[in-house]
């Protein structure tokens, strides 16, 4: 039953992405199919048809109920992004996984979109190189479930994970943590420190001391530069104390235009 609710959800979903870009079309078009309708030059039912893909060939519950959420796999928007979803994994702070079965990133279609912008801006800067994704929407079931993990004071807590009852930007929807790859060889570029470090050579802000001082190259900075640029192109910005964090909006707009993925109960999502 579950399924076929999540089905019903994305049909709804589709039929409303259908009806907008339909209703863009300039009266004197009508010659024009609904097949041929695009967004930024993809077709609306070719992204739907991914969709609809997904849900049946997926056996990962919690893919299944970010795609019911309306939210957009990146990669069916853009294949040439890289994605490696490091709470997929034990590679991160946690060193555990927080997302079970998910492999693919999910954002807020219109984040998706411009997401797709600064790859494009990328790869017209350097060909060889491509944007990698360790992470973007994360339930706030499994930020809560983060958040209970860690056995400190909360003020040290928040030095490590948002406050599930805030919401942050990344429970929405839209909030990346990103790095630069190479292309061909899809390994990640030298960023001066690795995804998740917690200290000042991961500071942006700092980045100038950190050079000076000879702790961090000039091609680290560079690295990061580009990335930065990058992701302004689609109107991105990075926060101060993580070089692979950046938002789409601020916190209160995102509670005016998106709502917040809850995520399945009881962490479900873990070990599916």
């Amino acid at each position: 039953m579950a399924r076929v609710n999540y089905i019903l959800l994305i049909c709804l979903f589709s039929g409303i992405l259908l009806q907008c870009a339909t209703e863009s079309i300039d009266e004197n078009d009508n010659a024009v199919s609904s097949s041929t309708i695009s967004v930024d030059g993809i077709e609306i039912d070719s992204i739907i048809s991914i969709q609809k893909t997904l849900i049946k060939e997926s056996s990962c519950l919690l893919e299944e109920y970010l795609i019911s959420e309306g939210l957009v796999n990146i990669k069916s928007l853009d294949s040439s992004i890289l994605v490696d979803l490091k709470y997929s994994t034990t590679d991160n702070f946690m060193q555990k996984n927080m997302y079970g079965c998910l492999t693919n990133c999910y954002l807020q279609p219109d984040i998706a979109d411009r997401l797709k912008h600064c790859q494009e801006y990328l790869k017209k800067k350097d060909s060889t190189l491509t944007l990698l994704i360790y992470d973007g929407v994360r339930p706030r079931s499994v930020q809560q479930y983060m958040w209970d993990l860690l056995d400190m004071p909360i003020n040290e807590k928040t030095k490590f994970v948002s406050n599930p009852k805030n919401g942050s930007l990344h429970n929405f929807g839209a909030a990346v943590d990103i790095t630069l790859a190479n292309a061909l060889l899809e390994e990640a570029l030298d960023m001066g420190t690795d995804f998740d470090h917690f200290g000042i050579l991961a500071w942006p802000i700092k980045e100038k001391q950190m050079l000076e001082d000879s702790l961090l190259t000039k091609q680290q900075v560079d690295n990061r530069k580009l990335l930065r640029r990058s992701m302004r192109a689609g109107r991105f910005f990075n926060i101060q104390t993580e070089w692979w964090h950046f938002n789409a909006c601020y916190r209160d707009s995102a509670y005016i235009k998106y709502k917040i993925i809850e995520g399945l109960p009881s962490n479900d999502s873990i070990n599916l």
